[in-house]
């Protein structure tokens, strides 16, 4: 495990102005310059990459030799896909996770054990609803998708929740110097795992609904 406090921010340039060749290993948050935290300041993320952006205009690199080019054209590739990942509140804790303690495996063919009786239910009554003649079961059928579409939503605000309390925690640990605690890292990941579940079900729900009317 890495310890995100010990960090450094990678410089694109060098003391001569050149651009250096960006290590595979130099993660988004060294890359522009913010600590590894659950929350970043979106005005410095926002900041930081626009000033990269400019100084990395290919307008400036158009009589370069060929491999200041390349590794100019390398870095925008680098700085644009750190900021995509991290001015995204979810996309950063997912990386910010997998930094800390390897990739998530989110597209595991069975849904966790705890949800897994009342995604098979949802995904059931879906199908049902959509091929339903008798107008009486159909009404039946409405209800309990739209039910199933309120506890899913409430599921997936109280992941956000819970979320933003470890998130909390990580970045305290962050601020005194420590590596982010075990049973947070341990409880995002299991957050995370459940993410795609959740959101995949409400997506088939809603369009069961749509397709109703």
């Amino acid at each position: 495990m890495i310890e995100a406090t010990k960090e450094k921010p990678f410089s694109v340039f060098n003391e001569d102005g050149e651009i250096e060749a960006i290590p595979a290993e130099v993660d988004h948050f060294a890359l522009l310059g913010v600590q590894r935290k659950f929350k970043v300041d979106a005005e410095v993320l926002e900041s930081r990459f626009y000033e990269l952006n400019r100084k990395l205009h290919p307008d400036f690199f158009m009589d370069a030799p060929v491999a200041v080019r390349i590794r100019s054209l390398d870095a925008t590739a680098r700085i644009n896909e750190a900021y995509q990942t991290l001015k995204d509140p979810i996309a950063r804790v997912v990386y910010l996770v997998q930094l800390e303690s390897g990739k998530l495996e989110e597209n595991e063919r069975t849904p966790p054990p705890e949800l897994f009786e009342e995604i098979f239910e949802a995904q059931e009554a879906a199908e049902e609803f959509q091929c339903c003649a008798d107008e009486e079961e159909a009404e039946n059928l409405r209800e309990r998708l739209n039910a199933a579409m309120g506890c899913f939503s409430a599921l997936k605000d109280g992941q956000r929740t819970a979320l933003d309390r470890l998130g909390a925690a990580w970045d305290e640990a962050v601020e005194k110097n420590e590596p982010a605690p075990p049973e947070v890292v341990r409880k995002m990941r299991s957050i995370l795992g459940q993410r795609n579940y959740i959101e995949n079900t409400l997506t088939s729900l809603r369009r069961a609904l749509e397709e109703s009317e």
